[in-house]
């Protein structure tokens, strides 16, 4: 489309006014948006802040991420979770490096092609960075086009997103396509709010119709939720000389591929000889609750191959997730919290339900976050979700080991 919308002007005019400071809206590059977008699937913009300039101050370039080892990549992403993205990062710039000479392909298919992108992200780094009129769909502007034309169905089936697509592809204008994408998704995540919708503060209200129907609290309508699964898993906590036994899991599992993590009884067997409790720890992926009892355990003949023995004091630099983290702090005694992301839609940033007063402080503490300055070695926290306190003699063992 070569024109917006009759409401076009007004949005892009409460953008210009009220669009939040952003560091990848600073110098949106096609690597800067590419990464931010990443980052921010299904993560809040107040908790991808501090990654975003880590990440950037460690791998400052496509050719810089394409040279880098998966495991400081996954370090540098370490409380983010969902760490596929992490991998497929890695993967689409070794692909960029390779197949495009270190440049970011400009095509649609080209970068729809990259391991992680798909249509709404390539759509977001092609308007943004790009200035192409390429449309996009999330949450938040599957909302706004929901209520704007009083859309019926469920936000995630298949005839629904066909029709805000098509809605979406018809309305982006040729000029500032990546601002008109922005001040959509934006608009979502600060007034038209998925429970309650601000509409006496928005710029494109006059032209809504469930406004009009007085729909705007039952748009878009309500997609049943998965019901909560509770997993119980046994992990094992083996030490000898000094060394702690980990487990490479397979990339066939179900949850975190890949990862190095504590054992679990199911992969020792016989070999392991079971001790005391240590406690428990609670994580959640997904719907997933899982609740992991630690172990004390003994080895009776020599590890199986995905098993390596690390010294203690490596132990917090394999141990990427945090559920593996919160299993280790029950006896490595790990200090604070490893970012406890709450999921949420992608640029909400718990703001939808504030006053103007508030969302100012909100951009001040945005402001601030995206100007911390700490090294990319900074080790994430770790005890959140531990339940129990280290055994007693455990605290002996290390006053012995410091009078030693």
């Amino acid at each position: 489309m070569s024109e917006a919308p009759p409401w076009g002007a007004a949005l892009l005019r409460w953008y210009d006014a009220e669009r939040r400071r952003l560091p990848w809206r600073e110098r949106p590059t096609p690597y800067r948006v590419w990464l931010s977008e990443i980052m921010l699937q299904q993560t809040q913009v107040s908790t991808v802040l501090p990654y975003y300039r880590r990440f950037l101050r460690r791998f400052p370039s496509i050719a810089g991420l394409a040279g880098a080892r998966e495991p400081e990549v996954l370090r540098l992403w370490a409380g983010l979770g969902y760490y596929s993205r992490a991998r497929n990062l890695l993967a689409a710039a070794r692909k960029i490096v390779s197949f495009h000479g270190g440049r970011f392909p400009e095509g649609f298919d080209q970068v729809l092609a990259l391991p992680g992108v798909g249509r709404y992200t390539a759509g977001a780094i092609l308007s943004i960075a790009f200035g192409k009129a390429v449309p996009l769909v999330d949450g938040n502007v599957a909302r706004v086009f929901s209520r704007l034309f009083a859309l019926r169905g469920a936000p995630r089936s298949g005839p629904f997103l066909k029709q805000v697509w098509e809605l979406a592809g018809a309305a982006v204008p040729a000029a500032r396509p990546g601002d008109w994408n922005q001040a959509l998704m934006e608009l979502g995540a600060l007034v038209c709010a998925p429970e309650t919708p601000r509409c006496a503060d928005c710029p494109v209200s006059r032209w809504c119709e469930a406004r009009r129907l007085g729909l705007q609290e039952e748009l878009p309508e309500s997609a049943p939720g998965k019901a909560p699964i509770d997993l119980a898993w046994s992990a094992l906590w083996i030490e000898r000389e000094g060394r702690v036994l980990l487990w490479r899991r397979s990339g066939a599992e179900r949850f975190l591929p890949g990862h190095w993590a504590l054992p679990e009884q199911r992969h020792l067997g016989r070999a392991a000889t079971i001790g005391e409790s240590l406690g428990r720890v609670r994580h959640t992926i997904t719907h997933h609750r899982i609740v992991v009892d630690v172990r004390s355990a003994a080895l009776s003949r020599p590890a199986p191959k995905p098993a390596r023995w690390v010294p203690r004091a490596e132990v917090a630099d394999r141990l990427v997730s945090s559920l593996w983290r919160k299993a280790a702090a029950l006896r490595l005694h790990m200090k604070a919290d490893a970012s406890r992301v709450r999921f949420r839609g992608r640029y909400n940033g718990g703001m939808e339900k504030k006053t103007k007063e508030q969302r100012l402080k909100e951009q001040e503490r945005i402001d601030e976050a995206s100007e911390e300055s700490f090294p990319a070695s900074d080790p994430p926290s770790w005890n959140a979700g531990v339940e129990a306190e280290p055994p007693k003699t455990e605290k002996v063992e290390r006053r012995k080991e410091k009078r030693g």
